[in-house]
């Protein structure tokens, strides 16, 4: 049969009963985490550019553009929710698969979901196994990889290579399709896969994502009207894996194993999901971690520090030292740890443009003192660990080893302070009787028979946007 006609298989047959409980609820954490994302961008002036496209582009107005109050075709819809959802980097990703799914079968499921009116049993259901047919076969052969999967290595970015694929199969789902529309389905999202690690620290990442989305569910709609693509393109020799893992006959993907390990367990529970508390990427989580455990339990002033080092694993992207833009900060080891030494948590609005061209003077002034180096090892265990030492002024030296940074499996956040994260991302655009219902219905997702009313509350109240 091949993986691509197992995988269509897989997709098709998988029942909302054949889910594990805890895989249920994960999925609407990892829904309701990447619906804050999406609001928390969704004021940005990268967003009007985004937002201003998808209008020119016109389009029959049945799903919501989030945060804006308008609506569009879902194709748009999930273009431009899918680049809000991955521009505030603030969602996460499924450890060791650097792969971080929600961002692109999120918007997807969402928009064709509430164009559909469709319960939201099938929602969750296509969003959980969209999720992992994208998490496994973008790491499909280095599951036990504990760093990144080799796709990674040689320069594409894995989450939306593999996640126009898993967005498909999701939608691919919620249409209905039988098992050799989704094949097709597969094949026609596999030739439009695409996305660079190069682009990371810009705006065209996340324009990646939501091109993601919206070819995901491109691929399924056509595959849904007759269009045939090939029915091997992941296992052949110049497709999926061929291309983007460069297998050759010592590499190639073991096909008994992959569907040994497809939802056994989901990957969302094993090697588990970081839903990320701090708005910045996951490369500076364990630094910013390790930095707030010392000043907390020393009450450090930055007065009184003489320099800070930060010890990290060998980091996945770009880091830049003299960030210009707010994205930029995001992936700066200097910028992150002088904010949370200064401010305590990184928050939003410490990754503006603005903030980060004309930061706080004793941000500046901490961020001269901070260097970094990459002498930590990661392990299954522990994946991204990092020591900070600060010493101070008298010469007395502090440091905490943070083995994970808080939002991941082995630090997770509460349920409340989800909550409190949605609801921090929603303030400038849903009014809080919004926030309510739809932090109620997210977490009863299973049990609504219709997901437009809570996707319709996303798109916020006209005007509201700041």
């Amino acid at each position: 049969m091949g993986i691509t006609s197992r995988l269509a298989g897989f997709v098709v047959d998988t029942s909302f009963s054949d889910i594990p409980g805890d895989v249920i609820e994960k999925s609407k954490d990892m829904m309701l985490n990447v619906a804050s994302a999406g609001l928390a961008a969704s004021g940005q002036r990268e967003v009007d550019i985004i937002t201003q496209y998808v209008e020119d582009m016109g389009g029959k107005p049945v799903s919501t553009i989030m945060g804006r109050g308008v609506r569009s075709s879902p194709l748009y819809a999930a273009l431009a929710n899918g680049f809000m959802m991955d521009l505030p980097d603030y969602d996460g990703a499924v450890r060791r698969r650097n792969n971080s799914a929600a961002r692109k079968i999120g918007p997807a499921v969402m928009a064709v979901g509430e164009c559909m009116a469709l319960s939201g049993k099938e929602v969750l259901l296509a969003f959980t196994l969209g999720c992992e047919v994208s998490t496994k076969l973008g790491a499909a052969g280095d599951l036990d990889d504990p760093i990144q999967p080799r796709m990674a290595r040689y320069g594409w970015n894995v989450g939306t290579v593999a996640g126009v694929v898993g967005a498909a199969a999701a939608v691919g789902k919620l249409l209905g399709l039988g098992q050799e529309p989704m094949e097709s389905a597969l094949g026609i999202a596999v030739s439009q896969a695409s996305g660079l690690n190069r682009n990371i620290g810009t705006a065209v990442t996340s324009f990646e994502g939501g091109q993601a989305a919206m070819k995901g569910i491109m691929a399924a709609m056509l595959a849904q009207r007759g269009l045939a693509g090939a029915r091997n393109d992941i296992e052949a020799d110049e497709g999926f894996f061929g291309c983007y893992r460069r297998d050759t006959r010592e590499t190639m993907v073991d096909e008994d194993e992959f569907f040994h390990t497809l939802a056994n367990p989901y990957d969302v529970i094993f090697p588990g999901m970081l839903l990320k508390f701090y708005p910045c990427s996951s490369d500076n989580g364990t630094p910013v971690e390790a930095t707030l455990r010392v000043v907390k339990e020393h009450q450090i002033t930055p007065e009184q520090v003489q320099s800070v080092h930060v010890a990290v694993i060998q980091p996945h992207t770009v880091m830049y030292t003299r960030p210009e833009t707010g994205q930029q900060a995001q992936k700066s080891i200097q910028y992150c740890t002088a904010v949370a030494l200064v401010h305590g948590p990184p928050q939003l609005h410490h990754f503006t443009d603005k903030a980060v061209q004309d930061p706080d003077p004793r941000v500046r002034a901490v961020m001269s003192k901070v260097t970094w180096e990459a002498t930590e090892q990661s392990t299954l265990e522990v994946p991204n660990p990092s020591t900070v030492t600060i010493t101070l002024t008298n010469g007395q030296q502090l440091s905490y080893r943070a083995k994970h940074e808080k939002g991941h499996p082995g630090n997770p956040m509460t349920p409340q302070e989800l909550d409190t994260k949605f609801a921090a991302c929603g303030r400038n655009k849903l009014s809080p009787d919004q926030i309510k219902e739809a932090i109620d219905q997210f977490h009863h997702l299973d049990e609504l028979p219709n997901v437009a009313p809570l996707v319709s509350i996303l798109g916020g109240e006209p005007g509201r946007t700041q």
